[in-house]
């Protein structure tokens, strides 16, 4: 038969034995498709494809019987009586049903209904849950149960009678009192619900949803036990494996691999006393996802650190009851019971503190993966520490914390991440350069970075993430993350690696807007730290001559420190960089927005917004160096600017005097030493070579500027951004050379310049900026050989230009700078052809 085949009437019977299909499911019958197909084999293939869509009409309709928290409606359905019962008003809701109180007319007396929503009819599961409580509970008579009378059906309404208890649920309670609920007052209802459940397990049953909703407290203080709807009898299951279901939240860890017995019992007892003295779940603003994790690896703060005058012994009372591994908690709900009571009457517990020997041994064995990770953490830093090359003083130091971390640890995961934080010191950066609570000193440089270093690591940022993965909620492992990877960035930098740089520090932007919330980082450090990558970020760019992203980094910084209403000094500090780095662009792109009003009046505001942050300002001694490099820019970008030549002179002697003082303070601190140089040489020489007395005084400063580099060339000969100042000095000191007319000594200078870049090259072969300096170095040594003569010499020089700019990569090639230098040595190259031509003419 074909849907053309079926008339008007095979329709309307269909229709009506599908109104019988429904009707027998709304009444809690259970017919099947099948069922009608064979007693109709004439209709059986519309019935087959009818009755399924009908169905699932129906469910989309009982489904708006739930709330969005899961517990359950009856989609404005209002039931006044239900037999012989007649309700008055809901007293409380959960997943299998509502309750309400009523009245038994027939008998006179008040008892509370639970009543089954009738999409739970939908499911055999779920009705055979309601069954299953009503013929558990009704079986149990024990103080601390709430007692069932029966069951009840009324118009395919199911419904359970129960005992009505004049009070509240512990929830409710927990919510008004929060963390001040009185210590003994919370240990006698755990020990009065493991009373209960010790006579239940005593009879066959677990309960396997303990929690604070299915706890009431009477009138008179009594806890009672209540909603057995996913009780399970022990002889009916002996295997006590079953399928997932319950509150997640309160679940023992074996629960989640399906496995239930009075221990898990006791586990959501332990959890129930620690929500009711800490005033808060144990687990809370977690994904389902993460859920199981936490639980698993016993992520619960200890009752200690929330509340602390909570008694040692109901701590460890809790501690035992709520352990992860089934075999060290109390055995039974008795035991539980027994100890509580032990308490209460202040005689000795029975169960002693885990010894922290203990607890890693447990949890090296629940998680074998993340031991092996400890332990590769705690190797690589031995393979760092020989191969790396700071001192075996250090060496020392880094195992001997390792060494104590590995003795004192109270958690493994701190252990795990003590080992990989001494990796971090050994192949990074010296402790002298740690500022407070171990954070890097942003004022400070790195000390001899090698490639080896950089690997190490990259290698253990991997390790960091599983850490994180495995504590999604602490926020010391993404501090150090964060920590790492601004170190590992800072290496690569001064290795010549932007572009790595560039990746590690965009994905711990991205680690820290995914999880600094969940980690729990308070707002304002989240900010800070977001604010300190982007204005690293955007230095990074700017070494790339990457201006578009630099700005845009800087921008991100001040959006960052302006979406806080009241910034903290770590704050204004990262604002204060990043208007600074906007209002004091690098040298070369000065020339490029000298004509531009509205581009310098932007400088300035920017200028002066840093400024108005750092004036008022007394940083403590970690922040003196940085804040102190920050003025000193203000200064010199004043400078840059100012148009009356004495007001250029004092406000460069303003930047010289704020370094030299700081160096006084601290003659080691190669950042603030560094940003001396930088002062020293932004010489233009356009200007100074007009005049013989500036021509002078920038000789002075230019070979000022070389005498204080050469501390930090001598003492960190792999820092590429000391080796790049050099070579622009060089460059500067060979053209002063060159216009007071001394050619071999603007010689010597310029191919001691190549020298230096050409190690830049060979370090960095495919980076853009080295090979564009050293063809720009190649031009000018071209024209000092034409200026002496030596056409051969001129001509190799004009080659190497143009084989390093050959050597650049197509894409890198658009780039402005690349595109500008290939023009410098285009003209060069055609003009010295030209020369050639006209000389052969003659």
């Amino acid at each position: 038969m074909t849907p053309t085949d079926i008339d008007d009437d095979t329709y309307s019977t269909v229709d009506i034995l599908a109104s019988d299909f429904v009707a027998r499911y709304r009444s809690g019958d259970r017919p099947t498709v099948e069922e009608y197909a064979s007693r109709h084999p004439d209709l059986s293939e519309p019935i087959r494809r009818v009755f399924p869509l009908v169905l699932s009409v129906e469910k989309v309709k009982v489904d708006q019987q739930v709330e969005h928290d899961g517990s359950a409606t009856l989609a404005g359905r209002v039931f006044e009586r239900l037999g012989d019962f007649r309700l008055e008003r809901e007293i409380g809701r959960g997943g299998m049903g509502i309750v309400y109180e009523a009245e038994q007319e027939s008998l006179g007396r008040r008892v509370a209904i639970k009543v089954l929503p009738k999409q739970s009819l939908l499911d055999d599961n779920a009705l055979q849950s309601f069954e299953r409580e009503a013929s558990t509970a009704a079986a149990m008579h024990h103080s601390n149960i709430v007692p069932i009378f029966g069951t009840g059906q009324c118009d395919g309404t199911h419904y359970l009678v129960m005992q009505l208890i004049r009070g509240e649920s512990l929830d409710r309670r927990i919510t008004t009192e929060g963390p001040s609920y009185d210590c003994r007052a919370a240990a006698e209802i755990a020990a009065q619900i493991s009373d209960g459940l010790a006579y239940a397990h005593g009879n066959g049953v677990l309960h396997r949803d303990v929690k604070p909703a299915n706890i009431l407290i009477d009138e008179d203080g009594v806890a009672q036990l209540t909603d057995f709807g996913l009780a399970r009898n022990t002889q009916d299951d002996p295997t006590m494996t079953q399928a997932l279901s319950g509150s997640p939240r309160y679940m023992a860890p074996e629960r989640f691999q399906g496995q239930s017995d009075e221990r898990s019992d006791v586990y959501g007892v332990g959890l129930t006393l620690y929500e009711i003295l800490a005033g808060t779940p144990a687990f809370k603003d977690l994904t389902p996802h993460q859920l199981p994790e936490a639980v698993k690896l016993h992520l619960i703060k200890p009752l200690g650190d929330v509340r602390a005058d909570v008694p040692t012994d109901l701590r460890t009372i809790v501690a035992k009851a709520i352990n992860p591994e089934p075999a060290h908690r109390y055995q039974s709900a008795s035991d539980l019971r027994d100890d509580l009571k032990r308490f209460l009457k202040d005689e000795p517990i029975l169960a002693r503190r885990t010894t922290a020997l203990q607890r890693l041994v447990r949890w090296c064995r629940r998680n074998p993966k993340l031991a092996v990770v400890t332990g590769i953490a705690i190797v690589s830093m031995l393979v760092a520490t020989v191969a790396s090359s700071v001192g075996l003083a250090m060496t020392s130091d880094a195992n001997k914390r390792t060494s104590r971390a590995l003795a004192q640890s109270e958690q493994t995961v701190d252990l795990a991440l003590q080992s990989l934080d001494g990796v971090v010191d050994v192949v990074s950066i010296p402790a002298s350069a740690m500022g407070d609570m171990g954070e890097m000193d942003s004022a400070q440089f790195l000390l001899n970075p090698s490639p080896h270093a950089a690997s190490v690591l990259e290698n253990i940022q991997p390790l960091y993430q599983r850490l994180a993965n495995q504590s999604p909620t602490r926020p010391d492992i993404v501090r150090q993350m964060i920590q790492a990877s601004l170190r590992l960035s800072q290496i690569q930098q001064q290795l010549g690696q932007t572009d790595a740089a560039i990746t590690t520090l965009n994905q711990s932007i991205e680690l820290l807007e995914t999880r600094g919330d969940l980690a729990g980082l308070p707002t304002i450090e989240k900010q800070v730290r977001i604010a300190r990558l982007h204005n690293e970020l955007g230095k990074v760019y700017a070494l790339e001559l990457d201006y578009a992203n630099s700005d845009k980094a800087y921008a991100m910084a001040i959006q960052c420190g302006e979406a806080v209403a009241d910034p903290d000094d770590r704050l204004k500090l990262q604002l204060a960089h990043a208007f600074v780095s906007l209002g004091d662009p690098p040298p070369q792109r000065h020339r490029d927005q000298s004509g531009w009003p509205a581009q310098s009046r932007i400088a300035r505001e920017r200028l002066s917004a840093a400024n108005s942050l750092l004036s008022e300002w007394n940083p403590s001694e970690h922040d003196a160096s940085e804040v102190a490099v920050l003025r000193a820019r203000i200064h010199l970008a004043t400078s840059r600017r100012a148009k009356r030549p004495a007001v250029r002179q004092s406000e460069f002697l303003t930047a010289t005097e704020i370094l030299r003082e700081r160096l006084t303070q601290a003659p080691g601190d190669s950042r603030v030493r560094f940003a001396l140089v930088e002062v020293l040489a932004s010489v233009n020489l356009r200007r100074q070579l007009g005049s013989e007395r500036l021509a002078q005084e920038a000789n002075e400063r230019l070979h000022e500027a070389l005498a204080e580099l050469q501390p930090l060339r001598s003492s960190s000969p792999k820092t590429q951004l000391f080796a790049v100042s050099e070579v622009h000095i060089l460059h500067k000191l060979s053209s002063l050379a060159r216009s007071d007319g001394d050619f071999a000594l603007g010689q010597e200078r310029l191919e001691k310049a190549i020298a230096i870049q050409s190690s830049l090259v060979d370090a960095s072969p495919d980076s853009m900026p080295h090979r564009c300096w050293r063809a720009l170095l190649y031009r000018s040594l071209a024209e000092v050989h034409r200026q002496q003569g030596n056409a051969n010499a001129e001509r190799e020089a004009i080659a190497s230009a143009v084989a390093d700019m050959e050597a650049i990569d197509a894409d890198s090639r658009l780039h402005p700078f690349a595109v500008q230098t290939q023009q410098i040595i285009h003209e060069l190259f055609t003009e010295r052809n030209d020369d050639a031509s006209t000389n052969d003419t003659l």
